[in-house]
């Protein structure tokens, strides 16, 4: 199957979510809502779950969305952080070199 991700919202460096994602599964579905997780062991996408309180009010989770096997969970995965790692080099060769906009005034110090 034919997977197209893209990065739908950056969210901060310092958050263990580093972005949200959508996939589109074979041109006729979609899923929404895929978040980009930094844990111990390095980036990784984690699908879409709902939350709930059970019985005895314990909070409790489930996936709304999730892969049948390996080999299609690695394919999303793949994808989704590739998806990613582009969006982050696209943004960072948007962003202004530091050195070319430090002004040059007459009598200006620079320090490293």
């Amino acid at each position: 199957m034919k997977i197209k991700a893209q990065i739908d919202r950056m969210v901060g460096e310092n958050n263990r979510i580093k972005a949200y994602a959508s996939v589109i599964l074979g041109g006729e579905y979609v899923v929404r809502d895929i978040a980009v997780m930094d844990s111990k062991n390095g980036l990784f996408a984690r699908m879409p779950y709902r939350s709930y309180k059970d019985r005895n009010g314990d909070m409790k989770y489930s996936d709304t969305v999730f892969a049948m096997n390996e080999t299609s969970r690695n394919a999303i995965n793949d994808a989704v952080l590739a998806a990613y790692e582009q969006r982050l080099h696209m943004e960072q060769d948007e962003a202004p070199d530091v050195e070319e906009s430090i002004d040059e005034s007459p009598g200006m110090v620079h320090s490293m």
